[in-house]
């Protein structure tokens, strides 16, 4: 069995994030045509039963735990298949892509250890190469994740604005504050973050909102986990920080992930 490229760096996470991380990723494995979020935790289901079996019963090392595990996802992911037989999925692949020439691109994610929870957001911004303009991450205290989201692209396009950015796109994976940012409705439970988000926006020229799937979204998805954890209030990146340097090389190489989507 072979991680998804897109999932390598979470095995440098946290304990909790690195489970979380993998066990709710829509990545698709690329050789077995299963998804992730099933191999993953049956094969820790696996290993969890080999390590007593080994301790407390045989002795022996079962040598055959990849076999179970591919044999036990793919009968699971039938079972569910069957109960979800109307709904066709087909596999694709998501990348992040880099903007046209002359524009610039910002990503931004936030997270929330509960809701509310210890939250924190962040983002950067990227030229048509792919190339590092600016980062940063922010710690939020005690938030909910739509909370985080808004915040994190209210300080992305305080940080385009700043650069005096005319052509910006921006990607986030939370569709509903892109849904909201795409249309003029009011919110009150998220009064007045969302009207200065709107006025920065409504500020640049040439600007799209758009959505895009959370394994496109790693650098920023990074960068957030690093405000939740962070001491420091908000913290600007001129250059990229060590905890993004293998992601951003991935973007930039065009690095995907397959992933089940409605067909």
């Amino acid at each position: 069995m072979k991680v998804p490229p897109c999932l390598s760096y979470t095995f440098n996470l946290p304990l909790v994030n690195w489970l979380e991380t993998n066990c709710t990723s829509g990545a698709v494995s690329e050789h077995l045509s299963l998804p992730w979020k099933i191999i993953f935790p049956m094969g820790l289901w696996h290993l969890w039963l080999a390590r007593n079996n080994f301790l407390f019963k045989k002795g022996v090392i079962d040598t055959m735990i990849h076999i179970k595990c591919i044999k036990e996802s793919a009968e699971f992911f039938s079972i569910g298949a069957k109960v979800r037989c109307n709904k066709m999925k087909k596999v694709i692949r998501v990348a992040w892509e880099k903007p046209p020439l002359g524009w610039m691109k910002l990503n931004s994610d936030g997270s929330a250890l509960g809701n509310p929870g210890k939250a924190g957001g962040g983002g950067l911004i990227r030229d048509h190469q792919g190339n590092w303009v600016r980062g940063y991450a922010r710690a939020h205290g005690n938030s909910n994740s739509s909370l985080a989201e808004l915040w994190a692209l209210c300080d992305g396009l305080e940080i385009a604005k700043d650069l005096g950015l005319d052509k910006l796109i921006v990607e986030m994976d939370a569709l509903s504050i892109v849904l909201l940012m795409n249309n003029d409705k009011a919110n009150l439970l998220m009064e007045p973050l969302l009207s200065d988000c709107r006025k920065l926006l409504d500020a640049i020229p040439f600007k799209r909102v758009v959505h895009t799937f959370r394994e496109a979204n790693q650098c920023a998805d990074m960068l957030a986990r690093f405000g939740g954890s962070s001491i420091s209030n908000f913290v600007v990146f001129m250059y990229p920080p060590p905890v993004v340097a293998g992601l951003l090389l991935a973007d930039k190489e065009a690095s995907f992930c397959n992933r089940l989507v409605p067909a």
